[in-house]
């Protein structure tokens, strides 16, 4: 499972480790390349993982069609060469950008925005290979969720380790009515790729008792781990504010 080894690269505290740890995780079920990518608000000061030392040859990345026209929602979209036409508003530059990615190898790709326009910074994921169409889909689209959520922990993590500002406290789901105040709010920040560290620093709690409300909360959801905790979280409804509470 995807998020099974999430959880094991986020323990990984070097940012080129983990990157080619992300990277090999991907190739194992068929992704030949990755790309990480974020701007500031005003596409600026870019900051880049990429699994093709010379894509953005011909373009900076701070103009990467994925930056300009994908993420204004967080939608999982197939991209490159072989979806072009779903584009018609890819300019004549952007889509000579396209092909060259085709041509090393990045035909086909799911587009995985992490933070939408309008943040302070923001960008995400774009993770392929040089398949047609047909194939990527008929290979992949059963994934596409579960690909998300591996790359929001992902996310998290390389912005912990780059020293960027860590993703918005998360909205509490309806499956987690059964828990405490506190269980609730100390499993759906671990479920959404806050550390132990920084759940006990939100929550105003050591990380010892974080570790016990875990314990409780996931005896009560029948869950086991951090990582059934995420997939609870990203499949149900969800209520409410997650902020932690005074109580």
């Amino acid at each position: 499972m995807l998020v099974d080894a999430a959880v094991k690269l986020e323990q990984i505290e070097d940012i080129d480790r983990l990157w080619q740890g992300l990277v090999a995780t991907l190739r194992d079920l068929g992704f030949a390349h990755a790309v990480h990518i974020s701007v500031d608000a005003n596409f600026s000061a870019p900051q880049l993982r990429c699994t093709i030392p010379d894509l953005y040859s011909q373009l900076p990345p701070e103009q990467d069609p994925f930056l300009h026209h994908l993420c204004n929602r967080y939608e999982v979209l197939t991209i490159g060469n072989a979806f072009v036409h779903h584009y018609p508003e890819v300019t004549e530059a952007e889509h000579k950008f396209i092909t060259h990615a085709a041509h090393h190898g990045l035909n086909a790709a799911f587009a995985v925005p992490m933070r939408l326009q309008g943040s302070e910074r923001f960008g995400g994921f774009i993770i392929g290979n040089d398949m047609d169409a047909e194939t990527f889909e008929q290979s992949f689209h059963d994934m596409a969720e579960e690909l998300r959520l591996f790359c929001l922990l992902m996310h998290r993590r390389i912005e912990d380790l780059t020293n960027t500002f860590p993703l918005p406290l998360p909205v509490r789901p309806a499956a987690f009515d059964s828990l405490s105040p506190r269980e609730a709010e100390v499993v759906n920040l671990l479920a959404h790729g806050y550390s132990r560290q920084e759940t006990a620093d939100l929550c105003g709690l050591s990380v010892h008792t974080v570790s016990d409300y875990a314990k409780s909360g996931y005896r009560k959801l029948g869950i086991r781990n951090r990582a059934q905790a995420a997939a609870l979280v990203h499949s149900a409804p969800q209520k409410g504010a997650g902020a932690p509470s005074d109580g």
